[in-house]
């Protein structure tokens, strides 16, 4: 599954030859810790490029090796096979060597021809070089000159160097691995809005090692996890609440301009669990492993099942990987042999700069106020800013009025859905699939309000579309917890207890009784949560209720 052969190479059109061989040298000089500046390439694949397509310009004397055999080396790239009769053409056209390939004789380089249609044996390689030889024999310096053929074959060997690079030829020539990504965005950003990572100076991450004190800022908590990340068999756990921004944190981990070391993105394989992947991750990192394959496993909205098959696999002997996954929530004890990475909300001029940026029309008053009402949730803020219109102001707004804002999002009042919403938000999750059925729970949350499975299971979908709703294979969990817990309260306030006592406290599934229980957990605030739970904590009460609430 997790492979490129050279056919693959063979389907490549000429602009992504011609990207993949830039995007290989950069791989290259990346892990080399040299300047990605020195590769150029781009541009029209048929305007004129002097008879060279990317190019390397490394300082003299740079030591360099395989496939980018010196510090000056040029590639002229070419879908069409190039056979021995057919080089001279390229290489001096109306019978005069290009410039350009004087110019790297000259600096002692080294000249490539890359062709993704020609497939050549040993002998076959030998007459394409001692062609290439014979044009240049008039040149000076055309014995300090380094010539090659890269053929299909050769350019798949060098792909298979770099896992993520596999991955991107495999999306462009229509073989996707279901679910599996290259490196990219895969926080979401919208298009246009500026990529730029916002660096917080608070100490926003937790390491619960006492000599990191209070916590580390963000470049801090970004370079210790990329030293772990670095070295294969190493395994990151990095939680927090939905909206804190932990997928765009992983983005940076990738990013040169953050910090010192910046991981190498070639190297990322990235998928979200809640997917339909294909393979799962197990089957992925025993793939990358068996292969020897050297990777960065990405693993966002990861389980704790999940992430322990997948540590397994990484903390093998002689395993090449290394894995980093992504869950907004722990259990109680850290994975063995993971080092565990919290993050928590931002500081709020950090919010505010981030609205900012992404809605030029918000004024820094209403900046300010939208910041101070998500507390410091990134995803709340931009939620809420995005229902701001031009000449519009919030900064008088109550908070009840802000929450309205940000639940309706332009949608218009429905009391319906905000009901609903409040139904599922009692729970810390729900089976958001079943209708009928031994293990369904639409049908019992539904109950609670009097509307039906179908109605639940319409409203989730919608809350999803807003934002509001993250869905796991066939669970689903109001979120972020800020959102949901205030729609907890609210939906306690208007059911009465005897209706959820009877239809999930003494109800069939402990399943369901066990995600209310971590629900009243987080509502202390609630005179209602804490009604029931004083209740369950009283002489006679339901000790295994309580131990729930833990």
């Amino acid at each position: 599954m997790f492979e490129i052969t050279r056919d693959d190479i063979a389907a490549l059109n000429d602009e992504d030859l011609r990207t993949l061989i830039g995007l290989l040298c950069e791989a290259v000089l990346r892990r080399a810790n040299l300047p990605l500046s020195a590769v150029t390439y781009g541009g029209d694949q048929n305007a004129k490029d002097g008879g060279l397509d990317v190019r390397v310009s490394l300082p003299a004397g740079t030591v360099i090796e395989g496939f980018i055999p010196c510090a000056a080396t040029g590639f002229q790239v070419k879908k069409p096979d190039m056979p021995p009769a057919e080089i001279p053409k390229e290489m001096k056209p109306k019978g005069s060597v290009r410039p350009v390939i004087e110019a790297l004789a000259a600096a002692s380089g080294a000249y490539i021809i890359v062709s993704s249609t020609g497939s050549t044996a040993d002998s076959a390689l030998t007459k394409r070089r001692a062609a290439m030889a014979e044009a240049v024999s008039g040149v000076a310096n055309a014995g300090n000159l380094h010539l090659d053929f890269y053929d299909r074959s050769r350019i798949a060997t060098w792909v298979r160097e770099h896992a993520g690079t596999i991955l991107w030829v495999r999306s462009r020539i229509g073989k996707s691995v279901p679910g599996w990504q290259a490196f990219g965005s895969w926080s979401h950003m919208p298009a246009g809005a500026d990529k730029t990572y916002l660096l917080d100076e608070a100490a926003r991450i937790k390491t619960g090692r006492k000599d990191d004190g209070e916590g580390l800022s963000a470049v801090e908590g970004i370079d210790r996890i990329r030293e772990k990340l670095r070295k294969p068999g190493q395994v990151v756990r990095l939680v927090g609440l939905s909206g804190v921004g932990k997928t765009r944190l992983v983005e940076a981990l990738f990013d040169p301009a953050i910090g010192a070391n910046a991981l190498d993105p070639s190297l990322a394989v990235y998928a979200d669990a809640a997917d339909e992947l294909d393979p799962p991750p197990k089957g992925m990192a025993s793939d990358l492993v068996a292969s020897e394959t050297r990777a960065i496993l990405v693993i966002d909205n990861c389980p704790p099942e999940i992430h322990k098959q997948v540590a397994q696999i990484a903390q093998t002997s002689g395993a090449a990987i290394s894995v980093i996954s992504i869950e907004y929530d722990i259990q109680d004890e850290a994975p063995e042999g993971t080092d565990v990475f919290s993050l928590e909300t931002s500081s709020l001029p950090l919010i505010e700069k981030l609205v900012r940026a992404r809605f030029s029309e918000v004024s820094q008053v209403d900046a300010r106020t939208i910041a101070e009402f998500s507390g410091g949730n990134a995803r709340i803020a931009l939620a809420l800013a995005g229902t701001v219109k031009k000449s519009e102001t919030v900064a008088n707004l109550s908070n009840t009025e802000l929450f309205t804002r940000l639940f309706q999002q332009r949608q218009g009042q429905d009391a319906g859905l905000l009901q609903i919403a409040e139904v599922c938000s009692l729970v810390y999750s729900f089976q958001g699939e079943a209708l009928t059925g031994e293990n369904a729970e639409l049908p019992v949350l539904g109950g609670l309000i009097g509307r039906s499975a179908q109605e639940v299971y319409t409203a989730a979908a919608e809350l999803k579309r807003r934002d509001l709703l993250q869905q796991r294979r066939e669970w689903r969990a109001v979120l972020p917890h800020a959102i949901a817990n205030r729609l907890a309260a609210r939906a306690l306030q208007n059911i009465p207890y005897a209706v959820i006592e009877t239809a999930v406290v003494n109800g069939p599934s402990s399943r369901l009784l066990s995600s209310f229980s971590r629900r009243l957990g987080y509502l202390a605030g609630s005179k209602e949560a804490q009604a029931i739970v004083g209740e369950w904590l009283a002489p006679g009460g339901d000790a295994l209720r309580c131990a729930a609430t833990q």
